[in-house]
């Protein structure tokens, strides 16, 4: 009974404790922790009326889709899709980057699981799609707007690299941008860091472009000897399912599980309006888990597909970085070879303002705003070492110049090419993972 009564006490005690500082209880093996002890320790700067301008904002989103729907209705469903897909992320923590590293620091595959829950989602809703475009497609033929890209040599070294960057940086793009919106100084840094990146890749873009991406094939499984698409769903389905298998022993000999803390049901009746007012708070207010964004990214990538192409970030950072290389004389002109290109740098050659670039990218922005707004979880956070700024400002050149060599980052040339039935896809992912646990190492070296 004493025993009873001091486990009682205690559990009280940690309340009172994680209340009194502002924590949550969180699992510390599903990125959110590691990512607040990594960049945290901050000095926190709290906005008033966060949820009046979040749902001022969220009027703000519909006002600009319906503007450009009037010259673009694709770019305006792209735009409402991009901020869907920034809602996203920061409501569930979504993040590639987590994904990989817990896997190796911690042994934890939760993050992972939801990445593929998401892909399996998207490969389904994407055979439709491939199948409208390009009905019978024969050998060497491949729908332009999908993600596929080159198999080689340029692949292996991107996906190694950016895994490295978005490890080191602690997120990886489309991370960077939610966490911007969340009020992360360290990320703006990175994304300045990603900006250099690129345009680095701008300027040596004639040697991979000439020695390896020109001669690298695209290789589209279901033109590949016209196994056609049901056979090519049902091969990235099973390699789908050989990771689950594969993260799920990781995380048995690990002996780690994911686990929660959660009250206990209400038996309280409600009215209609206190349950209509409790399910628009679990929507845009609460936190979501990381399966439900995984299940959320999934159609969100079939309905960017559906207006335009798979879903990518990085088209109208390349876009700006070759505006900035030329402006100052360090680049001619369009990179050789890119109109041949899909995926993100591939679009990255649009005119005017308002483009599907800039709508992919800048809408993340505005969705993962609204998303923290409403949550009040905006709050300008500021790392109190150095030191953070050199790994966030490193991270984000290694991404920047990985991305743009990979034609897309973690959602560009990963998430969107595996349902595209790009080979490309599972090369990156593989190096992806070789260059997360190189820069689990280089962080654990850090501290």
């Amino acid at each position: 009974m004493y025993l009873l009564l001091l486990y009682e006490q205690l559990q009280v005690s940690l309340i009172c404790f994680n209340f009194k500082n502002n924590t949550k209880f969180r699992n510390p093996l599903n990125g959110v922790f590691f990512m607040e002890n990594l960049m945290l320790k901050t000095e926190k700067i709290k906005v008033s009326n966060q949820k009046i301008l979040g749902w001022l904002f969220f009027v703000l989103v519909f006002i600009f889709s319906f503007a450009i729907s009037q010259n673009n209705f694709s770019d305006a469903a792209i735009w409402i899709a991009a901020c869907g897909l920034g809602f996203t992320l920061q409501k569930s923590r979504f993040c590639f980057a987590s994904s990989f590293r817990d896997l190796f620091m911690f042994g934890s595959g939760h993050n992972m699981k939801a990445v593929l829950l998401a892909m399996s989602i998207a490969s389904v809703g994407f055979v439709g799609i491939l199948k409208w475009i390009l009905p019978d497609p024969v050998p060497g033929e491949f729908p332009s707007s999908a993600h596929v890209l080159p198999f080689g040599f340029s692949t292996l070294i991107a996906g190694t690299v950016f895994g490295v960057g978005m490890v080191t940086a602690g997120g990886c793009v489309s991370g960077t941008i939610y966490r911007i919106a969340e009020g992360y100084v360290a990320s703006i840094v990175t994304m300045i860091g990603i900006f250099i990146g690129t345009i680095l890749l701008v300027i040596t873009w004639d040697f991979w472009w000439d020695n390896f991406i020109s001669n690298e094939p695209k290789i589209f499984l279901p033109s590949t000897q016209s196994i056609g698409y049901g056979f090519s769903l049902l091969i990235t389905m099973l390699g789908i399912i050989l990771v689950y298998f594969l993260v799920v022993y990781i995380e048995t000999k690990s002996g780690v599980g994911s686990f929660s803390i959660s009250k206990k049901s209400e038996l309280k009746s409600k009215s209609f309006f206190e349950t209509i007012k409790q399910n628009i708070d679990t929507l845009f207010s609460k936190s979501w888990t990381a399966y439900s964004g995984g299940i959320a990214l999934g159609f969100i990538g079939i309905v960017y597909f559906l207006f335009h192409s798979p879903p990518g970030v990085t088209g109208e950072i390349m876009k700006q970085s070759m505006n900035i290389a030329q402006g100052i004389n360090l680049s001619d002109g369009p990179l050789k070879g890119i109109a041949s290109l899909s995926g993100c740098l591939g679009s990255s050659i649009e005119s005017g303002i308002i483009s599907h670039t800039f709508v992919s990218t800048v809408g993340v922005f505005f969705g993962a705003l609204v998303s923290a707004l409403l949550s009040q979880e905006f709050k300008i956070r500021t790392p109190k070492e150095t030191k953070r700024y050199v790994q966030s400002l490193s991270g984000g050149i290694l991404m920047g110049y990985s991305a743009s060599l990979g034609i897309g980052c973690t959602i560009g040339a990963f998430f969107s090419a595996i349902p595209s039935f790009s080979l490309s896809g599972w090369l990156f992912g593989i190096s992806l993972a070789m260059g997360a646990f190189i820069g689990t190492k280089i962080i654990k070296f850090i501290g």
